[in-house]
């Protein structure tokens, strides 16, 4: 059920698109995936680690580890992620979750977690994500210095 939802979804993506469309929106859909990610840390009681490197399946425990998405992603998905391998990780990651929920229906509250960034990609937008920054596409970037603390109080 949430891995299909998933699935489908990242595969309905028009990667033609992407990257094309310029909307402030995106920027506030950035700072949301900050906030969810530093909620989860805080309600986890988990060490914040940088937000590229945050695969929260692993963190709650899944262990049964990588999967090539190729076996759930169409090939223009694929083609497209292969020269953004920090965007074939939040969609490795957003798979995995889905998976692991469906095995661990408790955690289902934190598939929103990636959410806001799997957004920006449907609404033709881009976001290029550092490990000390996550850039919106021509609009905005985020310093992810201190992004835990700055995030977890802000309100969206």
């Amino acid at each position: 059920m949430y891995l299909d939802d998933t699935v489908c979804r990242i595969n309905r993506i028009n990667w033609g698109k992407v990257g094309t469309v310029i909307s402030n929106e995106d920027a506030a859909l950035g700072c949301e995936f900050l906030r969810r990610l530093a909620l989860f840390y805080k309600n986890e009681g988990l060490k914040p680690q940088p937000p590229l490197f945050t695969n929260v399946a692993k963190l709650l425990g899944d262990t049964e580890g990588e999967f090539p998405i190729s076996m759930y992603c169409h090939p223009r998905v694929l083609e497209f992620v292969a020269d953004y391998q920090y965007l074939k990780k939040i969609i490795e990651f957003t798979i995995q979750l889905s998976m692991f929920v469906e095995k661990k229906q408790e955690h289902s509250a934190y598939l929103n977690v990636y959410e806001p960034l799997i957004r920006i990609l449907e609404r033709g937008g881009f976001f290029v994500l550092r490990p000390q920054e996550l850039e919106i596409h021509k609009i905005e970037y985020i310093s992810l210095n201190g992004w835990y603390d700055r995030f977890l109080i802000t309100e969206f």
